[in-house]
């Protein structure tokens, strides 16, 4: 298992700015690299209640369990465990998890259900600053463009990220976490 602060800082794009920032960092169409995630909770939405996240990621070449912790601000604490193609088999066709210390308390009482799914495209570059990303998301009728940025320290990291998007005029757009865009999306839908 792996466990780990992540500092975060997000924003939405147009399109025409998503092509413009890959085309600045010359991120070629077959850099980016398909993911599916996968979103779980409790009934009783302990999860989202908590502003917590959890989901399994398939990638082409492993598949990752992954619970998401507020700290403060920017901060979240990531604890992700790998699983087999087998387990993440069964975790996609019955929401049944392996023996996972950092959520075997929740679900030991409580059953766990795949409340939607996002399909990403996503380019990583690794920068001195720390590692951009570029995502391409389709979910619940919703196409949308995102830029993330991770770094080791949140003032450095704020005062890059913001430079990056001034410098490529870019306006700062309050972003919510996939998760929760999902959900508003799948909300909407139902009217």
């Amino acid at each position: 298992m792996q466990s780990e602060q992540e500092i975060e800082f997000k924003n939405l794009l147009t399109k025409e700015e998503f092509t413009r920032i890959s085309d600045f960092f010359n991120i070629k169409p077959n850099e980016f690299k398909t993911q599916a995630n996968y979103y779980y909770d409790t009934a009783d939405q302990f999860f989202k209640n908590n502003r917590m996240g959890f989901r399994l990621r398939v990638l082409d070449d492993r598949n990752e369990l992954t619970l998401k912790t507020p700290i403060e601000e920017h901060i979240m604490n990531e604890q992700t465990v790998l699983v087999t193609d087998d387990e993440r088999d069964i975790i996609i066709q019955k929401a049944i998890f392996p023996s996972i210390p950092f959520i075997e308390e929740i679900i030991s009482t409580k059953h766990l259900t795949c409340f939607g799914s996002i399909q990403t495209n996503r380019a990583q570059l690794k920068l001195e600053e720390g590692t951009l990303f570029l995502d391409h998301s389709l979910y619940s009728n919703v196409e949308d463009y995102e830029i993330e940025f991770e770094c080791k320290d949140v003032e450095e990291g704020q005062k890059f990220f913001f430079k990056l998007l001034d410098r490529h005029q870019i306006p700062l757009r309050s972003t919510d976490k996939k998760i929760a865009r999902l959900v508003k999306a799948m909300n909407s839908l139902k009217g």
